[in-house]
């Protein structure tokens, strides 16, 4: 064994053990953002679903697609645009008459 350099291994071993320490941490967190992200956002189908909040489901409609960057995400909530679109015709529709 070396003169120098003699605790190189156990200060890298300590090193290594902070990083993944640091990686669990970072770990949990982006699950629980992840969770929150999931809960909001159940609670934002439900509101749209009853129509629990005037005029969110206008709002969703007209400004969903253009929140999204990402084409794929803007085709996977085509069809619930022009559902929720349909509806807040419909309901102008029928307030109108």
């Amino acid at each position: 064994m070396s003169l120098l350099g003699g605790n190189d291994l156990k200060e890298q071993q300590k090193i290594n053990e902070l990083e993944l320490k640091i990686n669990r941490e970072k770990q949990k967190l982006d699950k629980k953002l992840t969770r929150q992200k999931i809960l909001l956002g159940a609670f934002l189908v439900d509101a749209l679903e009853n129509d629990s909040v005037d005029g969110l489901k206008d709002y969703t409609a007209n400004h969903l697609l253009d929140f999204l960057s990402r084409q794929t995400d803007k085709d996977l909530m085509a069809d619930l645009v022009k559902e929720l679109g349909n509806k807040v015709n419909a309901n102008n529709n029928d307030e109108t008459n």
